[in-house]
């Protein structure tokens, strides 16, 4: 019986970038990704060692905090995404989830008008500013967007559905330079 080899491959090989009407849509790399659910009251303790460790405490609901390559990214309740480094001890359930996910960046000037034909949430400036984050679906999808700049919105999705994802953005974006 032969030795079974497996090797990591990049999501969404050839498919990226797609550009369209002053738009793109690439992959980003945002490095490790760990899930930090403190433990219980240990909230204040996990933020604190965060801080210590990354120079980021743990943001509001609906919040991103980022510093350098390290972002901290509200995830849901009682729930945070930390990006671009390795996860300190702290009194926390941690997971990796940097197989898991797939994020994608939607750059340009009517980046919220394709993200409105596609999720339930005003996305735009005056109701997103950057550092804002959410959980929200797409296309019966579960996502995680996060304003990163002020024309570049992050969409971060389960990699098992990436194709998926890539298609309905992409798909958005020709209906809104259609317009």
């Amino acid at each position: 019986m032969g030795k079974l080899s497996l090797a990591a491959s990049a999501p969404l090989t050839g498919a990226l970038p797609v550009r369209n009407g002053g738009m793109t849509l690439t992959l980003a790399d945002p490095g490790p990704l760990t899930s930090v659910a403190p433990f219980a009251g240990q909230g204040p303790a996990v933020s604190a060692a965060l801080k210590a460790a990354t120079g980021l405490a743990l943001p509001p609901t609906g919040q991103r905090v980022v510093s350098g390559d390290v972002a901290l990214q509200w995830f849901g309740r009682d729930l945070w995404l930390l990006s671009g480094t390795e996860a300190p001890e702290m009194p926390a359930a941690l997971t990796d989830q940097s197989d898991s996910w797939v994020a994608l960046d939607l750059t340009g000037p009517r980046a919220a008008e394709v993200m409105a034909r596609l999720v339930p949430v005003d996305l735009r400036d005056a109701a997103f500013p950057e550092g804002a984050a959410v959980r929200t679906e797409l296309h019966t999808m579960m996502v995680a967007v996060a304003r990163t700049g002020p024309e570049t919105l992050r969409i971060m999705g389960f990699r098992s559905m990436a194709g998926t994802l890539v298609h309905a953005v992409s798909e958005a974006m020709e209906t809104v330079v259609g317009m």
